[in-house]
């Protein structure tokens, strides 16, 4: 789905704006973000195998220099002749073919899985699901298969979550993007990749944006040229007025003395006729003679 916003009153995915269609709520600068699912089958995902080569091929490496680093230092450089021309890179070229072969059989099992992907003010969030879940596939991804009580049975199609993965625009270090295959990915450090995101045509060009408006700007971060966004315009500061020269004070007060001279008289007002002062209430005479007690 295209770029949206979420309110908070009525709880449901909105057209962004700066009002909520339904209840008139304002929603906010932080409300846009866009949302999209996209469905991967991970034999066929090179992404997939992506993650596993940047395990394996490091691991090869660090075994082979560990081994001839050992028999150098054992039997100098004759050693490392025999143990180079005795085949040992063969058996270290088919054991890695093996475990290849191995991975590639894991990944046929573990199935399709479908992966949510929301890019908001925050960050980068994505959300694996496994449809129709078997403990052959939750053992394919490594996973127990103790997981399948959390599917709900009576569902008509069962979704059990994997995993969440969140990425805050903080520890964004750098961001790749794949523009022939929709693909965008994160790195956090700058070396290593977290998140690798797909998207759709329909969501490529507001992610751009939403991407562009929360890390354009930051020179911490490696970015394409198409993600940095033009530098701010400068805030024009005011300067203070430089102080009047006397002489123009006194032409300033000279006009002002002109122009209240040419107005015409306002004529006094009257005083108010002063009220005689009310008479003062006599006291009224008592009773004569005095009642008797």
């Amino acid at each position: 789905m295209a770029l949206t916003a979420y309110c908070k009153k009525c709880r449901r995915e909105v057209d962004a704006g700066e009002l909520c269609p339904f209840c008139g709520t304002r929603l906010g600068k932080t409300a846009a973000h866009a949302a999209w699912c996209m469905e991967k089958i991970p034999v066929r995902d090179w992404m997939s195998w992506n993650a596993v080569m940047r395990v394996l091929l490091p691991s090869a490496l660090a075994v082979l220099l560990i081994v001839l680093a050992a028999e150098g230092l054992s039997g100098g450089t004759e050693a490392l002749e025999r143990l180079i021309g005795g085949g040992f890179l063969t058996v270290l070229g088919i054991l890695l073919a093996a475990v290849l072969a191995i991975v590639g059989l894991l990944l046929g099992v573990q199935g399709k899985e479908l992966t949510d992907y929301v890019v908001d003010s925050r960050g980068v969030h994505e959300t694996r699901y496994l449809p129709n879940p078997t403990p052959l596939k939750l053992l394919a991804r490594l996973k127990s298969p103790a997981l399948m009580s959390r599917v709900n049975p009576e569902a008509a199609v069962p979704v059990l979550k994997l995993e969440e993965r969140h990425l805050s625009w903080r520890e964004t270090a750098r961001v790749q993007l794949w523009p022939e295959k929709c693909m965008i990915l994160f790195y956090a450090p700058a070396w290593w990749l977290r998140v690798s995101a797909a998207c759709t045509p329909l969501v490529w060009e507001d992610v751009m944006g939403l991407i562009r408006e929360k890390l354009g700007r930051k020179k911490k971060i490696r970015l394409p040229a198409s993600l940095v966004a033009p530098p701010a315009p400068p805030r024009r500061k005011t300067k203070p007025m430089a102080p009047l020269v006397p002489e123009v004070e006194e032409a300033i007060e000279q006009l002002r003395m002109e122009e209240l001279a040419e107005r015409p008289p306002v004529p006094a007002e009257a005083p108010e006729q002063e009220r005689p002062p009310m008479p003062a209430k006599e006291p009224e005479a008592e009773a004569w003679p005095p009642e008797e007690a």
